[in-house]
């Protein structure tokens, strides 16, 4: 699809600053390589630039992208038809000697904090059969490798291999994307161009932005008050004490859009280590031992924490109690599992019986720029755990410093969100979960040491099973497994708010909370 003659006229019409959109977001971007650190401010950032060959919609189904088919041949064998006419924004045609490229580059980037290896495991081999068709010749079956190969961003191979350093300077930084890149910086604004040569195949048809900036505000009332100015049109992440304000006090001028999210706040205890720094005796000594292997501390920790009293006070009611690490309804979800309980009474008799009469202390790490309130949330915590003998030393840090630590293990106890984004399980399980295992491509962002032989068989029997009703139990299973031993301990699921000016702009929320600029569609 190519802009038409009355569709150009429309937009010279308007004045230039109105073609333009400028969004005031929490987080930023730490690349530009698609295929470099897997977190979701990175990935939100270059869906604009990058294509995928299955994208999804708000609520997380997958829908056509690069593809415009796809089918398993057999048990082991998945063939995408490609679309035809797609250029990247250098010109060069897209064939299926990209996708395979790029499914080759995943694994080979040296020095990759958190891979997207989690997305192509099990793929042996990658076909091109012909220029619009790839086959992809898998292990086993392989149920989620549609859904998978939606968060694998594509990049032309006619480019050879690519430094990240190369992605980060924009020479690299070429998709087929609805917008091309024009410049960044890390704490600058990232600044986007339409793409006129967009090939329209989302729902949303062609950007309709001339010019994008993404400008990084992690203040939250800097970046309500950027929005009230008029500085920004449109900003993610809307505090929950100015929702009321903008709908209500705003006149009119704004518009709040609200909706479910995918990601679930969750603690994970260290339980692997034999002892981890930070940890404390109640007079301050190293501990000498790791307390988070001991089930029973896990089980206090989980029913130290009154999960109701954070989502009414904490977060207004725009949240829900968490008992497991998906969100209802998402496939993989156990209705089995009891809802979260607080009991301090009981969490202080468990913490005796393990041998903590008098508690212990531990550092505690959260980011406080990712999500909404992730710090207070934190906080509230530490007060909580604090009443049953848990002492807590906070360390709330931006996500460029929170983020590598947490990948080299730094601490004995952190807090992150987590969205499962393919809209069930085994996303979580499979990255986060199984035991860290190059070979399999499995647990590449087990970031706390989970290490169940049990769950493992589990996950990996999840991954291969194609009856959607066996998968289902599979996958309640491991989930059953994974929260009965207080592995990870979920917090709350968040609600994802967005706002923006009403003459400006209209949006519809997504799940994964991403920002997309094709997605944010003139108000008139």
């Amino acid at each position: 699809m190519r802009f038409t003659a009355s569709m150009l006229a429309c937009m010279l019409a308007l004045p230039a600053a109105a073609q333009n959109l400028s969004v005031g977001t929490r987080g930023e971007p730490s690349t530009m390589d698609p295929q470099f650190n897997l977190l979701g401010t990175n990935t939100s950032a270059l869906r604009n630039i990058y294509d995928t060959l299955l994208t999804r919609d708000p609520s997380l189904q997958v829908r056509p992208g690069l593809a415009t088919s796809w089918r398993a041949v057999d048990e082991t064998t998945w063939e995408f038809k490609l679309r035809e006419g797609v250029t990247f924004h250098d010109g060069s045609p897209f064939t299926a000697e990209d996708v395979r490229f790029s499914i080759a580059r995943v694994p080979s980037i040296p020095g990759n904090p958190n891979p997207y290896s989690t997305y192509i495991q099990g793929i042996k081999e990658v076909q091109v059969v012909d220029p619009l068709t790839v086959r992809f010749i898998t292990e086993g079956p392989s149920p989620l490798l549609p859904t998978n190969l939606s968060n694998i961003f594509i990049v032309s191979s006619a480019k050879g291999n690519r430094t990240t350093a190369e992605f980060n300077t924009g020479a690299a930084a070429i998709g087929t994307g609805p917008y091309r890149f024009s410049s960044w910086q890390p704490g600058q604004p990232l600044v986007l161009e339409r793409n006129p040569n967009f090939h329209g195949g989302l729902p949303e048809g062609q950007p309709q932005w001339q010019r994008v900036s993404f400008r990084p505000i992690p203040n939250d009332g800097a970046r309500v008050a950027a929005l009230i100015s008029g500085d920004v049109d449109f900003i993610n992440y809307v505090p929950l004490q100015d929702v009321s304000r903008l709908e209500k006090e705003g006149n009119g001028r704004f518009s709040v859009f609200a909706g479910p999210s995918a990601y679930v706040y969750m603690l994970y205890p260290e339980v692997e280590k034999p002892t981890p720094n930070n940890l404390r005796t109640p007079e301050g000594q190293p501990l000498g031992r790791n307390p988070w292997q001991d089930p029973r501390v896990r089980e206090a920790l989980s029913l130290g924490i009154n999960r109701q009293v954070i989502v009414d006070r904490l977060m207004e009611g725009r949240a829900r109690v968490a008992n497991q690490a998906v969100p209802e309804g998402f496939l993989g979800y156990s209705s089995r599992i009891p809802p979260a309980r607080f009991d301090a009474e009981r969490a202080r008799a468990l913490l005796r019986e393990a041998g903590y009469p008098n508690g212990f202390g531990t550092q505690l790490a959260c980011p406080n720029d990712r999500f909404v309130n992730d710090s207070k949330i934190c906080e509230a915590v530490a007060q909580q755990l604090q009443r049953i003998g848990i002492r807590i030393d906070l360390s709330a840090q931006p996500s460029a410093t929170f983020f590598p630590a947490r990948a080299r293990r730094d601490w004995p106890l952190h807090a992150a969100g987590w969205g499962s984004l393919t809209g069930e399980s085994s996303y979580f399980l499979t990255s986060q979960v199984h035991s860290p295992n190059r070979e399999l491509g499995l647990g590449a962002i087990n970031t706390n040491g989970i290490a169940e032989p049990e769950l493992d068989q589990l996950i990996q029997e999840g991954r291969r099973v194609l009856d959607e009703n066996r998968r289902r139990a599979v996958l309640e299973q491991s989930m059953e497994g994974l929260m009965s031993r207080n592995l990870v301990v979920p917090i709350l699921t968040f609600e994802a708010i967005w706002a923006g000016r009403a003459d400006r702009v209209r949006f519809t929320t997504r799940a994964d909370e991403e920002t997309l600029a094709i997605e944010v569609r003139q108000a008139r």
